[in-house]
């Protein structure tokens, strides 16, 4: 893939992924971006490491 696909995702996980960005590029500290999306410290460094390892599309709930 090119890298150029299109992704659908909900508000919720859009804002999710706002957080996260600012929180990667040092703009929000992790402390900050975990009590806005109301989630553990612990888990904002398991969905940056995913956003880092599997981009955008990482954040986007998956159905089974």
């Amino acid at each position: 893939m090119d890298g150029k696909g299109i992704i659908e995702m909900s508000v919720r996980e859009l804002r999710r992924l706002k957080v996260l960005q600012k929180a990667i590029d040092k703009q929000m500290t992790q402390k900050m971006a975990a009590s806005v999306l109301d989630v553990s410290e612990r888990q904002i460094r398991r969905m940056i490491k995913g956003v880092r390892k599997g981009g955008d599309e990482s954040v986007v709930h998956k159905d089974m």
